[in-house]
Parts: C-alpha cells; sequence; structure tokens
C-alpha cells in the first residue's frame, strides 16, 4: 500500500512484469478493474491453482476507487473487439506476455490519442479491466483513499469464498 492509488509500474529501471507492459519501457502501465472483484483475482489471487493464503499477505494490501476524470480511449481486447484487432484471446491471456506486449507496444506506438486497453481478466473473464497508459497522468484521476483490505474483513472472505480460495489458519512456523 505504499504506492498509493496510482501507480504507473514498473518503475523505472525496473524490467517488465505485467501483461501489457512495455518491452523495453517506452511506457509506463496504471492497472485496474472494473470491479474489487477484478482486481482482487488479477492482485491477490492470481494463479486458479494453490490458492491457500495467509491472511496476514492480503491484509498487508488494499484497494481504491480509481476514476479518471476525463472519459479515456480505450482499445477493446475482448468480444468483437478481438475480431476488430485480428486477435484472439489466447493471445494475451498466455503464460507468455511477449505476444501481449508486443501487441499493446504497437497499439501505443501507433494511436498516439490511445489511453490504454480494455480487457478480461485471466483469472475471471466475467470481469473487465484495464491497462492505462501513462500518457494519462496521475492529476487525471480522482482516486479515493486506499481501503486496506484488513479493515474490510467480510468483503476479503466474500471474494475468497467467490474464487475457493481459502486462508491458512496454522500457526507460523517458529524461526530456527
Amino acid at each position: 500500500m505504499d504506492r498509493g492509488s496510482i501507480f504507473f509500474g514498473p518503475a523505472q529501471g525496473r524490467r517488465p512484469q505485467n501483461r501489457f507492459d512495455a518491452p523495453n519501457q517506452e511506457y509506463r502501465v496504471l492497472y485496474a478493474a472494473q470491479h474489487l472483484e477484478g482486481a482482487f483475482v488479477e492482485t491477490v489471487l492470481r494463479r486458479p491453482v494453490g490458492r491457500i493464503l495467509r491472511r496476514q499477505v492480503v491484509e498487508e494490501r488494499g484497494w481504491s476507487i480509481v476514476r479518471p476524470s476525463r472519459a479515456l480511449t480505450l482499445a477493446k481486447l475482448f468480444d468483437d473487439g478481438l475480431q476488430f484487432h485480428q486477435i484472439d484471446a489466447g493471445e494475451i491471456s498466455t503464460d507468455d506476455y511477449a505476444p501481449s506486449r508486443a501487441l499493446a507496444l504497437a497499439l501505443h506506438t501507433d494511436f498516439p490519442d490511445l489511453d490504454g486497453l480494455a480487457y478480461k481478466s485471466r483469472y475471471n473473464n466475467g470481469e473487465i479491466c484495464y491497462a492505462i497508459f501513462d500518457r494519462v497522468t496521475p492529476q487525471e484521476f480522482d482516486p479515493e483513499p486506499v481501503s486496506p483490505f484488513a479493515d474490510h474483513k467480510n468483503r476479503v472472505d466474500d471474494m475468497m469464498d467467490l474464487y475457493g480460495a481459502v486462508f491458512d489458519t496454522s500457526p507460523p512456523i517458529p524461526p530456527m
């Protein structure tokens, strides 16, 4: 939660880690989701197997509602947008991020008025997510304060149930 609610990554000098990150720091990306459930599954749970987490790990994180102060121009990378961009969903939802990064870079380069991408969550394709390019400045958002997950235990429990994830309730292993 030390980054605040507006973070374009990766940090300067860091290697790309996420699906639509620029291959060579050509731009940075703010990742967001239409609903908290989409953000939660994309950032906290991620992998569909092994969803046993320590509550402390989840409660160290938080969420914020982030609204742009202007209409954003987004490339639609789902539903009819797949055919429009001549891609299929597999190209942008694979473990190999090279194709999705190349697509994002091409769209960023070829369409200077494009603010970002709208796509389906890889881990819940009922959720819409966003990759916003850093040509949209932090000042163009109206973020609400960060809400720690620790303050919303029932909401967290509901999302854990929704995705079939559980908390590890065993005591930590003492250091040797």
